[in-house]
């Protein structure tokens, strides 16, 4: 996978995080666990976002530096983070477009809560990964 795969592969990674986002914010009167897995959808596309902006001016760093980051890590976090939103759109896709959180949405968001809760842990450590990446590349 090339420079080219993997800026395609955020690209992809962006819209995907937009989507959910934009599915999580149309439910109105939201519980305030679905408020915080948006926000953290919302932080997760601002790493990706920095990222990308990284990958753009990395043509332009010191060999040294991008030297430490190997692209077969930087591929795997894309892949599982790639699987993760797919995963979280699934779920959060029945609960959105309600013009009121009403009693079967709560009931579907009590259901479906702990899957979606593991793939935000999941996204934290992908997140989490991915800062440490950007501050190794920019130390």
């Amino acid at each position: 996978m090339d420079q080219i795969q993997v800026t395609s592969s955020i690209t992809g990674i962006i819209a995907a995080a937009t989507q959910v986002s934009n599915l999580l914010g149309q439910i109105k009167d939201a519980p305030a666990s679905i408020i915080a897995v948006l926000t953290e959808v919302d932080y997760i596309k601002i790493i990706f976002l920095a990222l990308q902006r990284f990958l753009d001016k990395a043509t332009r760093l010191s060999g040294g530096r991008a030297a430490l980051i190997q692209l077969e890590d930087v591929v795997v976090l894309l892949t599982q983070t790639v699987l993760v939103f797919s995963d979280l759109e699934s779920l959060v896709s029945p609960i959105s477009n309600r013009e009121k959180t009403s009693y079967p949405v709560r009931l579907t968001w009590t259901r479906i809560q702990g899957g979606v809760m593991g793939l935000v842990n999941q996204l934290q450590r992908h997140k989490t990964s991915l800062i440490l990446l950007l501050q190794i590349v920019q130390w």
